[in-house]
């Protein structure tokens, strides 16, 4: 059986190509600017504790994680996670829609 090639998503590079092929006038230097201001703009916006709404797209928002007991996978020694903050993403039903039309929800 041969090797599968690893499937990834899109790369800042990518987002910074798009920006620049849908405004020509920019240079890829511009572009590069402002994706990497929009995504400073959304780290220290969660940083801060405040969810991002984007319409039509979702919500990202930083939620707590309790405490929980959890196994190493390595030893499989029981262990304590300890409480902590998450990232989560919440899809608009837009977006659900576009990704699986043929999901009713």
């Amino acid at each position: 059986m041969g090797k599968r090639k690893k499937r990834r998503g899109r790369t800042k590079a990518y987002l910074v190509d798009r920006v620049h092929d849908r405004h020509g006038a920019l240079t890829k230097q511009e572009a590069a600017e402002i994706v990497d201001t929009i995504f400073s703009a959304m780290k220290s916006t969660l940083v801060d504790g405040k969810p991002i709404r984007i319409k039509n797209f979702g919500v990202f928002e930083v939620v707590p994680r309790k405490g929980r007991e959890g196994v190493n996978p390595a030893s499989g020694e029981p262990l304590y996670i300890p409480p902590h903050k998450g990232l989560h993403f919440r899809p608009s039903s837009r977006l659900k829609t576009k990704v699986d039309p043929e999901d009713g929800d």
